[in-house]
């Protein structure tokens, strides 16, 4: 890794950390529809929500990047 990192690097690195986490939030928040004894706080659902808004900081730094490109 080199030691230049753009801002849109860093939203990418952002975006696809909170994805990853959405995405575990919501194997989780599933969990119960595989174990019906399992029971989880409905919170869980909402966390789960944050793979839409990891995807949505991803995009964000994809135009990011690409209006940097463009400049250049």
């Amino acid at each position: 890794m080199t030691g230049t990192s753009t801002r849109a690097d860093r939203v990418l690195r952002i975006g696809a950390w909170v994805t990853a986490a959405g995405l575990a939030f919501t194997l989780v928040a599933m969990l119960p529809l595989v174990f019906p004894s399992v029971a989880l706080p409905a919170a869980m659902w909402f966390l789960s929500m944050l793979t839409g808004v990891g995807l949505i900081i991803v995009f964000v730094g994809l135009v990011l990047g690409a209006r940097d490109r463009r400049r250049r």
